[in-house]
């Protein structure tokens, strides 16, 4: 059974639950909890759930390491959703004179990643990008997820000399715009803010109103604005240095890549690449919502409504969602960038959604209220 918080949140009732290695935790951990925070991050960075407790009495009963912990959490009225399972990593255990005495608890989303880190060399020749995401998840035990756009892009040959399958991937996909992240039991290669869970499947767009934010804080325009990206390459048949290059969306210099790519091909996927984190550096800030909203994940597409003014409303990135569970109850944050392809339209107010009933959640128990999630 999900535990209930003894408080009204407009309207709603947080509630959560906590099972340690498939098995729920006792009502006294609950009553113990100062805070549960899960941190969703964009990229190949690990996912992260920390939970503190007060251990006055010293009557806690620590997790095994390793111990396999999932958090569902929602309200009340419209049901739980699961949030993730995690892999306990550590546990600290604090006190002092003048201090309470608390523990704890770190873990990272299904730590798959320790899988991807052994160091060594090889070499892939006259391959495509899936095949060297297949080949590295299939040795691992994972299953590989990689986007139709890179799937079949020819890599004439990369070496891996000292490094981390992670760290190999990573410049893999760096260089085509690309994040690469183990998710689940899942080894995921997507474009950068291709907005893709796991499964393949499309993530729930975040429509977000004035009166949804507790507060806010954007930047428009952080960095400088380029309107072109160069990328060089050296022509096999000329032996003559060639240059591509790809448009930001906005106004501004051109920005060359300093060191040439080994084929035409590659250029244009580098010059791409480059332009879309330009773009991105164009603006960010975050939003802090009033209720929680387990179903937000980070990669997903975020609208600012009409109630915002201009230089808010409009399309973002989620680059980050932080989920707090605590005495004030369930609340999310979301932290954002602009848009990879320069099209979010920042100054032009979008049109509002029209609302629609609750996302569909897991263990729901639902009572058949109104989703205090906003619309999805």
């Amino acid at each position: 059974m999900a535990w209930a918080f003894d408080l009204n949140q407009r309207g709603f009732t947080p509630i959560l639950k906590v099972t340690v290695d498939g098995k729920e935790v006792a009502g006294g951990f609950y009553g113990r909890l100062i805070d549960l925070k899960i941190r969703d991050e964009a990229g190949q960075k690990s996912d992260s759930l920390t939970i503190t407790l007060d251990d006055a009495d010293n009557a806690i009963e620590l997790p095994r390491e390793k111990a396999l912990i999932e958090v569902w959490g929602g309200f009340k009225e419209t049901g739980l959703t699961l949030m993730g399972s995690y892999e306990l990593q550590t546990i600290s255990i604090q006190g002092g004179a003048d201090e309470p005495e608390i523990i704890v608890l770190q873990a990272s989303a299904a730590d798959l990643k320790r899988k991807l880190k052994g160091k060594g060399r090889e070499a892939f020749e006259g391959k495509t990008v899936g095949d060297i995401v297949d080949a590295i998840a299939q040795r691992n035990g994972m299953q590989a997820r990689v986007s139709e756009q890179l799937r079949n892009i020819k890599v004439p040959y990369r070496a891996r000399v000292d490094a981390s399958e992670i760290d190999f991937l990573t410049t893999l996909a760096d260089q085509y715009g690309a994040v690469v992240k183990p998710m689940g039991d899942k080894l995921v290669m997507a474009p950068r803010g291709e907005a893709k869970a796991a499964s393949g499947k499309n993530l729930p767009p975040i429509q977000i109103e004035k009166s949804d934010c507790n507060r806010w804080r954007i930047e428009p325009k952080g960095r400088p604005q380029y309107g072109k990206v160069r990328g060089a390459y050296i022509d096999q048949d000329t032996g003559k240095r060639q240059i591509t290059s790809a448009n930001t969306g906005m106004e501004g210099p051109e920005f060359t890549i300093r060191d040439p790519f080994p084929s035409k091909e590659q250029a244009e996927k580098g010059a791409l690449a480059e332009a879309r984190r330009l773009t991105r550096n164009t603006g960010d800030g975050h939003f802090e919502l009033a209720l929680g909203r387990p179903d937000a994940q980070a990669e997903a597409d975020v609208t600012a409504g009409s109630s915002f003014r201009t230089g808010v409303a409009g399309n973002w990135r989620a680059e980050a969602v932080e989920h707090t569970f605590d005495d004030n109850g369930f609340r999310t944050k979301i932290e954002i960038k602009a848009k990879e392809d320069g099209s979010s339209e920042k100054n032009k107010q979008p049109q509002k959604a029209k609302k629609k009933g609750a996302s569909q959640q897991q263990d729901s128990g639902s009572s058949g209220a109104s989703s205090p999630y906003g619309p999805f």
